[in-house]
């Protein structure tokens, strides 16, 4: 049985949750690779999510942002990049009245009934290219066990992972969602790297912009 990072080998890691902005070595002594998680949600399942995402309390500035009473609210934003049906947008979030946000929607499309995201916020952008770095250093298995698994995990439910195959190569995935997860698995190091261009052009644009008013 192939199973998935996020919920990868549960019954051996159930008791270590993902911290945000610290890296996760997991180590297990089965021999399960991991695959992609096939199939596309129901209406039905999706609706539940959406009423378990609704539930949770917000995780990060953008998801938390509610503007002003009477007041007009104003989006902008940059379409920065697709790698392997991940999608990631820098924007901007304010209102008339002063009240503002800045950093980025990560989203993966599963299939044209099915996508998810997490949002970054601007202030957690450096820290999240680090782990980049440091998930992208992995070269060789850092654990004495057969299988291993090097994760990071930003406020926001974006989960950088770096796992070993079969073959004892290294490959990655990324994972966005809270209640229900969306996830691509075997990118290969250049495609992390595209991706990883992508928040660094983020960072750069969020850099240049003026105070909003």
């Amino acid at each position: 049985m192939r199973v998935r990072p996020g919920t990868v080998r549960e019954e051996h890691t159930a008791s270590m949750p993902a911290i945000a902005g610290v890296l996760v070595v997991c180590c297990v002594s089965v021999a399960a690779p991991l695959s992609a998680q096939t199939g596309g949600a129901t209406a039905q399942a999706a609706a539940a999510a959406q009423a378990a995402q609704a539930a949770l309390p917000p995780a990060t500035k953008l998801e938390a942002f509610k503007p002003a009473a009477g007041s007009v609210v104003v989006i902008g934003y940059d379409e920065l990049g697709n790698v392997r049906g991940i999608s990631v947008d820098v924007r901007e979030i304010h209102d008339t009245k002063g009240a503002g946000v800045r950093g980025l929607l990560v989203e993966i499309t599963e299939s044209q009934y099915r996508k998810e995201r997490s949002f970054v916020d601007a202030d957690e952008i450096p820290e999240l290219l680090k782990g980049f770095d440091a998930v992208l250093d992995v070269k060789a298995n850092p654990t004495q066990f057969k299988n291993f698994e090097v994760r990071y995990t930003t406020r926001g439910d974006l989960q950088l992972t770096a796992f070993n195959t079969g073959k004892d190569s290294v490959l990655f995935a990324v994972e966005v969602g809270r209640a229900l997860k969306a996830q691509r698995v075997g990118l290969t190091t250049a495609e992390m790297q595209a991706l990883r261009g992508t928040f660094e052009a983020a960072m750069q644009k969020l850099n240049t912009l003026t105070a909003t008013k």
